[in-house]
């Protein structure tokens, strides 16, 4: 049996990301899996679990990767996480490094032999809080050039990382379940949002909810206080308005439901660095055609199923065709899901893995 150890910064237990994906798909590949968790700042000892026949540890790091301003910083939290990745790699076997540390540059250092291959999913340059911009950037840089791969999940991140070393592919997510053709509805006059609400333009947000006649169903936390105060708003202001704070994609209520909006503040850094969310294939898979804010660097697909949106003329033209077309934009949806299933994404990650 093939092993794999991966290094994250995140909890198994948030909402999925493709690095939940890459994980189950390797281990129905036969992987045994050894994965690194977020890290913690109030034990000094290594913790393990099993779940869904996964090892999992985590171990103490000294400060916030958004934190580190100076490159002292930088190196003694790096001694720390070390020390920690020594200990953890002397108990585990593993064949190769699926890294989504941006600021894991050391890990040839740490296994010689194995092959790295890391994968960055989020423009973490433009997420940087203030000051941290160039040292985000010099990690970047230097992770990038000591993997023997990289991965990436958008066109204007593989533009800036392919700056950095000629050794990185596109990976989109994919959708993990099989298009399956929406029922027959009389009544579907609902539009969903679904995924973390924030990072949103309210301003055309509540213009779209006021001036059509359709309901919207926004599904997911919000992310920051001053997304929950917009969303009791609406709720208050608006009957046609209405939130869910959690479901799973499985259970979502769609029936009434003819698109899905995204809605994004187009103005922000790390907006425009989406090429294709990690939902939206799943999304299509319910039959859902998706609305989209002004993001130049969207995936190429029909618009039939899929429309970028500046203003709210727009924004409401779009609403409308996906609303008389709706059953008739389906035949299009299948077609273009057809190449972004698991199948398409394991030979390009088997191919990587085994060159």
């Amino acid at each position: 049996m093939k092993k794999v150890l991966i290094l994250t910064k995140t909890n198994w237990g948030e909402p999925p990301r493709i690095r939940h994906q890459i994980t189950r798909l390797l281990k129905e590949k036969g992987y045994k899996i050894t994965y690194v968790e977020k890290n913690s700042y109030r034990s000094v000892f290594i913790k393990n679990r099993i779940e869904e026949s996964i090892a999992f540890c985590s171990h103490a790091e000294l400060i916030h990767h958004q934190l580190r301003y100076f490159p002292f910083i930088q190196r003694l939290n790096n001694f720390v996480v070390k020390y920690y990745l020594k200990k953890i790699l002397k108990e585990v076997d593993f064949d190769f490094i699926m890294n989504f540390s941006y600021e894991y540059d050391f890990l040839k250092e740490l296994a010689p032999n194995k092959k790295v291959i890391t994968m960055m999913e989020d423009d973490f340059e433009a997420q940087a809080k203030f000051g941290m911009t160039r040292a985000i950037r010099n990690q970047i840089k230097s992770t990038c050039r000591n993997s023997d791969h990289v991965l990436t999940v958008s066109y204007p991140l593989f533009d800036k990382l392919s700056l950095y070393k000629n050794n990185v592919t596109m990976l989109f997510p994919w959708s993990q379940r099989e298009y399956e053709k929406p029922k027959q509805q009389k009544d579907r006059k609902t539009v969903l949002y679904f995924g973390f609400v924030g990072r949103l333009d309210w301003g055309i947000t509540e213009s779209i909810i006021k001036t059509t006649n359709y309901n919207y169903r926004f599904v997911g936390p919000t992310i920051r206080n001053s997304d929950a105060k917009m969303v009791n708003y609406l709720m208050q202001t608006y009957d046609n308005f209405e939130h869910i704070g959690y479901s799973k994609i499985e259970e979502l209520e769609i029936e009434d439901v003819f698109c899905s909006i995204l809605p994004y503040d187009s103005t922000l850094g790390n907006v425009q660095a989406c090429t294709v969310s990690n939902r939206a294939f799943n999304l299509l898979s319910l039959g859902l055609p998706l609305v989209y804010a002004d993001l130049r660097n969207l995936i190429k697909a029909p618009k039939t199923i899929m429309r970028t949106n500046k203003t709210l003329e727009e924004y409401q033209e779009t609403l409308h065709f996906y609303f008389d077309n709706f059953y008739e934009a389906q035949n299009d949806i299948e077609t273009f899901l057809e190449n972004h299933y698991k199948e398409s994404r394991w030979t390009v990650l088997e191919s990587i893995i085994n060159t």
